[in-house]
């Protein structure tokens, strides 16, 4: 059985002393069309010679550190030495993965009604609205007390995403609720 593959990222630093690795996201692919494929356990291959080697991600190792930036760590590598060994390696995915995943429900127009926690402030409200409007600036329109408030997709503010949950949680900065409340 030949797979095909498709160049997801590529990966760009060490994070820690147990061998993180720091991905950067191919600018023709977005995180949610892969997103679901790393989090159920499924390899992702490394360029090692010019051959796709599997790996698997450890568990809740993966962080999302902005639109194009994650952070993971794989099971076999477990210190800082090995893992400079994979600094400017591309990443794949199965072709498979990826399109199983883009037809899958994890897009943000399927978060409406998700439940907004921010680590500072607690619960904000749930959201009820995308919006598409500003390229390259995706906007979640959340209702909090009868007022509605935007949080850009794209950036530092969202840290993570449970969709079993159907909760978004995110660190806004300061003051940045009592623009809109």
């Amino acid at each position: 059985m030949k797979l095909d593959f498709i160049k997801i990222a590529s990966i760009i630093k060490t994070h820690g002393y147990k061998g993180d690795l720091v991905l950067k996201i191919d600018s023709n692919i977005s995180f949610s069309q892969f997103n679901k494929c790393l989090k159920e356990g499924n390899a992702i291959f490394i360029s090692k010679d010019g051959i796709p080697v599997p790996f698997f991600i450890s568990a809740g190792s993966l962080d999302v550190i902005n639109e194009d930036i994650i952070q993971l760590k794989l099971d076999e590598v477990n210190e800082l030495e090995r893992a400079k060994h994979f600094i400017n390696n591309n990443v794949f995915l199965t072709v498979d993965c990826i399109e199983k995943e883009s037809d899958s429900n994890y897009s943000p127009l399927n978060w409406i009604d998700f439940k907004v926690l921010d680590k500072n402030h607690g619960f904000i409200g749930s959201v009820i609205n995308f919006n598409e409007d500003i390229p390259k600036n995706p906007l979640l329109i959340i209702q909090n007390k009868g007022k509605e408030l935007m949080i850009p997709v794209n950036g530092d503010l969202i840290t993570s995403i449970d969709v079993e949950k159907k909760e978004i949680h995110t660190y806004l900065p300061d003051g940045y609720l009592d623009l809109y409340l």
